[in-house]
């Protein structure tokens, strides 16, 4: 990020300090704005990771149950086929 500075018109019908002030409050500015951005940064960051685990939970639960239900089929399968051949 470039160094701002004071226009050289302006400067002069502040005089030094004034311009001096104006810096410094335009830097406290931008440091409130920075901290701001980055606590809601993570703020979401930590919601999306948290939305995120959830899935994983979920996606993890309904493989389960689409194996169990694969298992059953099979299994059903096997024991319909064993019955026809005896």
């Amino acid at each position: 990020m470039r160094n701002l500075a004071v226009p050289e018109p302006l400067r002069e019908k502040l005089a030094d300090a004034a311009s001096a002030s104006l810096m410094d409050m335009f830097a406290d500015a931008h440091t409130i704005a920075t901290e701001s951005f980055e606590r809601r940064l993570g703020q979401e960051v930590s919601a999306l990771r948290l939305d995120i685990a959830n899935l994983r939970a979920d996606l993890l639960k309904w493989s389960f149950l689409f194996w169990i239900g694969q298992l059953a089929a099979v299994a059903g399968l096997i024991s319909l086929l064993l019955r026809t051949v005896n």
